[in-house]
C-alpha cells in the first residue's frame, strides 16, 4: 500500500460521522510523502520547529505550533512522540513521530 492510499483510505475516512479536514505524511526532512487535497502548504521552518519539539518536548509551547501559516496552541501530548495543537473548539492538529 502506498502512503497516498493510506492517507486517502485510512486517515480521511469517515468514522461515526466524523472525519479529518486534511491529513499528510511528511518525512523528517520536510518532504511530503502523501497528502489530502486540502492539506495546507507549509513552510520548511514549521516542520523544523515540529521536529525540534520531538527532540526537545515543550519547545513549541511558548510560541505555538504553526502549520500552513496557522497558529495552534500546543496542548497535551506525549513527549517525543505526539504533539497536539488546538485552534478552536473544533480544530485539532496532531503531529506524530513515526
Amino acid at each position: 500500500m502506498s502512503w497516498q492510499v493510506y492517507v486517502d483510505d485510512h486517515l480521511m475516512c469517515d468514522i461515526d460521522g466524523h472525519h479529518l479536514a486534511s491529513a499528510a505524511i511528511v518525512g523528517h526532512d520536510g518532504s511530503v510523502w502523501a497528502q489530502s487535497s486540502a492539506f495546507p502548504k507549509f513552510k520548511p521552518e514549521e516542520i523544523t520547529a515540529i521536529m525540534k519539539d520531538f527532540d526537545e518536548p515543550g519547545s513549541l509551547a511558548p510560541t505555538g505550533l504553526h502549520l500552513g501559516g496557522t497558529k495552534y496552541m500546543v496542548i497535551q501530548g506525549e513527549g517525543g512522540a505526539v504533539i497536539r495543537g488546538k485552534k478552536s473548539t473544533f480544530c485539532i492538529c496532531r503531529c506524530c513521530l513515526l
